[in-house]
């Protein structure tokens, strides 16, 4: 049996917390409402503190440092975390100033600014660039998908988001999980008829059609992934979720007639009305 988490005392804000140790500095604000700002985090995936946006001040004992919250795990007792003193304060938006100046045509960065008050810059603008490189798109691709489709390419001014030689990539499945982890919107996913259209990766596949109803849903790449990963159900991923529900029902419904029948307990109450025709 594995032992229970060490339990850790701290301040945010001056404000006592608990919380597991190991837990970040960004749980542990959360747990007690003080929201720390933040970018680049997404629960579903190592937080790496590419933004800045989250740094707090922290002190133990006499020294004093600035970290990033969201992977500053919390070790012992007595740490005092500060997210909004004046050094935070100053460094915070020197870091926003940045991130304004390389994705000025954000809407989503230049409205996460002005939370700050920082409406403009006088640091050189990239113009057209809404990325500013957290890689969560890639990350999600690596170590959710398992498909490391895309990845980063060059180095300082010139590193971005891209697929390996500037092609189509054949390890995209066409899933659409970068566009949904990426916090600026600047990867577009469009479902055109017939196929499935990422245009920052100039990827373009064929959607499958339902076994029972016909309609089109989901890329032909990612289903065979999927079944290729769960061969026992195969036949249930190649039905879209609406026949996946109407089929599901029936068995239920089925079961439950089958149980009463035979003078059993159904597995589960099933109301015949509420089942999909």
């Amino acid at each position: 049996m594995a032992e229970p988490s060490r339990i850790c005392t701290l301040q945010i804000d001056g404000e006592p917390v608990s919380v597991p140790e190991g837990t970040t500095i960004l749980e542990a604000g959360r747990k007690v409402g003080i929201e720390i700002p933040t970018l680049c985090h997404h629960p579903a995936l190592e937080p790496y503190g590419v933004c800045r946006v989250c740094i707090v001040e922290i002190k133990r004992g006499k020294r004093v440092r600035v970290v990033t919250a969201c992977n500053f795990p919390i070790e012992g007792d007595g740490l005092e975390v500060s997210t909004n003193s004046e050094r935070i304060r100053k460094d915070r938006r020197t870091v926003i100033e940045l991130l304004l100046a390389r994705c000025f045509s954000s809407p989503v960065i230049r409205e996460f600014a002005a939370r700050f008050g920082v409406f403009d810059t006088d640091l050189e603008k990239t113009e057209g660039e809404e990325c500013f490189l957290c890689g969560l798109c890639v990350n999600v691709c690596r170590d959710l998908i398992g498909q490391a489709a895309i990845g980063f390419e060059s180095r300082g001014a010139d590193r971005k988001t891209a697929v390996p030689f500037g092609k189509p990539s054949e390890d995209c499945i066409g899933c659409g999980a970068c566009v949904y982890v990426c916090p600026t919107g600047c990867i577009k996913m469009e479902d055109l008829p017939g196929e499935r259209m990422i245009d920052r990766w100039m990827s373009l596949m064929p959607f499958f059609k339902c076994r029972g109803c016909g309609k089109a849903f989901g890329s032909v790449r990612q289903l065979e992934l999927l079944k290729n990963r769960q061969p026992l159900v195969k036949g249930y991923l190649e039905l879209c979720p609406e026949c996946r529900a109407k089929g599901l029902g029936e068995a239920l419904l089925g079961h439950a007639e089958w149980a009463g029948a035979h003078g059993h307990a159904p597995l589960l109450h099933v109301r015949p009305d509420l089942v999909q025709k």
